[in-house]
């Protein structure tokens, strides 16, 4: 079976044709991401695949920044809170701990429900009736989320959603149907989030397939999901908030598929930023629950470590010498090559070194013009204007705007997003070194020969110091990582200052070829690197040597995400749960209401199966195809009296189903 799989980065987009059975690639291609209007981008990325086989796709898989980029930028549709049976207290106490809004923007619906005396007081469904028709008609969407849910199968948050659907037709969200964990707090902030995404993630939907009828594609659409599965698009639309991080996710999956990773860490470098996820005993080390900004969830995801290191990164002039930011700028080789008019100006500023010492880049790009202006000073708007005709330099800038560069002020433009920064990165390195020369070789030569300049360092010398920059940035964050993972927590930030001085001494020793004087200072790993991410093979070989362990790079690395998204298995779970209560029979829940049994080895026979059957029923949402292929975790916690007597705390029976197509 023929599928096509696409990622969506935040500077390239990648296109793959794959073969599920022979578990090849087929077909490839990248193509820049246009921001403004991901469609555009994927058009793009489509048309450059084998046009034959292109059409003997059978399905559609997508890997999309589109729900981390809304938390981040705090984006989303207007979506309301309710709770129900929860003190607005407990809410206040825990403030910005899960990323809730203030208690006055979230409704509370009083109800009682003890799970102790097993008794319940419903709400007033007539009062909410009332206050629903009057106050909840400007929201698209509502997130739903009772207190000890188990008790009856969410049956508050279904009666709920029953009386907004009639009164006002806003999408809803149950917190209960979303994830059964207890944690009510944490519980809503996922729902809320889950539910200010859903808005989105229809317009995306519709644009895809816009996009694919423009073509004459009529394929089933799959997402990426956290954990390296893929979810259809039916089941994304309800639960959009499982994608959050499914760019990293989708370059795990991907290299596992290229290399047969066994254990070992793989790292995905892009033009912004470096992901890092561990590989042990065949799978990627899972994190209790993803966090994105201000919003910490119950998605379960690979556990990834993000830092800022990419091709990308801008790198600063600082005291006669160059330094690596942490922020990403367009590559001057880029820019150049899609306005090759700042050729003309990059001459000048070579003309001009002596009286431009600008340390924070070369030129100005607009991103994107606000619709509202009103906001801004009268020079940032005067900025904004002389940008709608291309990119300046800050040379340019000055003189158009009266004043001298040096007195620029475009820090809050930047900071917003509205304008960007262009000038050497570690790309424009690259050209030089001929790893890699898509883009113009010339504009790369001009804007290392002003850092030469400024510097007085030479041409050769400037390209090795960015690619050793570059490595060291990997290095110390690696072997950051597997003291965490070694140690089993983070340690101390003077911990991490020293560990640095070490990793520095090594890399200088290692660089020079030289042997320490009195101590020899080793760090070895026992995990492999795999890379993944255009730029990625071109540091990891020296990167894996200051380790002592091996490395691995595919011939298709730099297109590894949207392998990934292509070759992700359906895979569903779902988790019932048995604890004892005070009069010491057992409760099992998960269902659609609480069970009570006097057995525990019959509880577990019963959770077994609702674990299987709700599974099930999750993974044919996805496809009514496919076999289903059932396997069970259980985790059983039991807390030993001093008389040796074992009494149950909680048994946790996870069913996965994956669908075999």
């Amino acid at each position: 079976m023929l599928g096509i799989g696409i990622d969506t980065g935040g500077t390239c987009t990648d296109a793959v044709i794959f073969d599920s059975k022979s578990r090849k690639v087929l077909s490839w291609a990248k193509t820049l991401t246009t921001k403004n209007d991901l469609k555009i981008g994927i058009l793009e990325a489509l048309k450059g695949l084998d046009n034959e086989l292109l059409y003997k796709a059978e399905y559609i898989a997508l890997s999309t920044t589109l729900a981390t980029n809304a938390c981040v930028e705090d984006k989303g549709g207007r979506a309301k809170l309710v709770f129900m049976g929860l003190d607005p207290r407990a809410v206040t106490m825990m403030k910005g701990t899960y990323g809730l809004p203030d208690i006055s923007d979230i409704y509370f619906l009083d109800c009682k429900i003890d799970l102790a005396e097993r008794k319940e007081t419903p709400p007033d469904w007539d009062k909410f009736r009332e206050d629903v028709r009057r106050d909840f008609r400007e929201y698209d969407s509502v997130a739903l989320v009772q207190i000890n849910p188990q008790y009856n199968g969410g049956a508050y948050e279904i009666d709920a959603e029953k009386i907004i659907k009639e009164e006002t037709g806003a999408l809803c969200v149950r917190g209960y149907d979303l994830f059964q964990e207890i944690n009510v707090q944490k519980r809503g902030a996922t729902a809320l989030l889950n539910a200010r995404l859903m808005p989105l993630v229809v317009d995306f939907f519709d644009s895809i397939e816009t996009s694919m009828k423009e073509m004459g594609l009529d394929l089933n659409i799959y997402v990426m999901k956290s954990d390296g599965t893929v979810m259809g698009k039916d089941y994304a639309l309800r639960r959009p908030v499982e994608t959050l991080l499914c760019g990293p996710a989708a370059s795990v999956r991907g290299a596992m598929e290229l290399t047969g990773s066994g254990d070992g860490f793989v790292i995905d470098m892009g033009g912004t930023t470096s992901d890092v996820a561990l590989i042990r005993d065949g799978r990627p080390v899972a994190s209790e629950g993803v966090r994105v900004g201000q919003w910490r969830t119950m998605v379960k995801g690979v556990d990834i470590d993000t830092f800022a290191l990419g091709g990308d990164t801008g790198v600063l002039l600082k005291d006669n010498d160059i330094e690596l930011d942490s922020r990403r700028v367009i590559p001057i080789s880029i820019l150049a090559h899609d306005h090759p008019e700042v050729m003309n100006g990059l001459e000048e500023i070579i003309r001009k070194f002596y009286s431009f010492p600008l340390k924070d880049g070369l030129f100005l790009v607009l991103v994107k013009k606000p619709e509202d202006m009103s906001g801004y000073s009268q020079k940032e708007q005067q900025i904004i204007r002389l940008l709608e005709g291309g990119p300046l330099s800050y040379l340019q800038l000055g003189d158009r705007m009266g004043i001298s560069h040096h007195f620029l002020n475009v820090r809050r433009l930047e900071d917003e997003g509205i304008i960007m920064r262009s000038g050497v990165t570690p790309t424009d390195a690259m050209h030089l070194k001929g790893d890699y020369t898509e883009y113009s070789t010339e504009a790369a030569e001009l804007g290392v020969r002003y850092l030469t300049m400024q510097t007085r360092m030479g041409r050769d010398r400037i390209v090795r110091k960015i690619y050793d920059m570059v490595i060291f940035r990997l290095y110390k964050n690696l072997l950051h990582l597997e003291l965490r993972y070694e140690m089993g927590r983070d340690y101390q930030e003077e911990d991490k200052a020293t560990v640095e001085k070490l990793a520095a001494n090594i890399m200088k020793h290692y660089r020079e070829g030289e042997g320490q004087d009195y101590v020899a200072f080793r760090t070895v790993s026992k995990y492999m690197l795999t890379g993944v991410g255009a730029p990625t093979g071109i540091f990891i070989g020296d990167t894996a040597a200051l380790l002592e362990t091996k490395s691995r790079v595919s011939e298709f690395s730099k297109v590894a995400n949207a392998i990934g998204a292509a070759a992700g298995d359906i895979i569903t779970e779902y988790t019932a749960v048995i604890q004892m209560s005070k009069k010491g029979d057992y409760y099992l829940t998960g269902g659609d209401v609480m069970g009570v049994y006097g057995s525990y080895d019959r509880a577990l026979e019963d959770a077994k199966e609702l674990a299987r059957s709700k599974a099930e029923e999750r993974a044919r949402m996805q496809t009514p195809e496919g076999d289903l292929k059932t396997e069970f975790d259980v985790r059983e916690d039991f807390f030993r009296l001093p008389a040796g007597d074992k009494v149950l705390v909680k048994t946790e029976v996870t069913a996965s189903v994956q669908i075999i197509i």
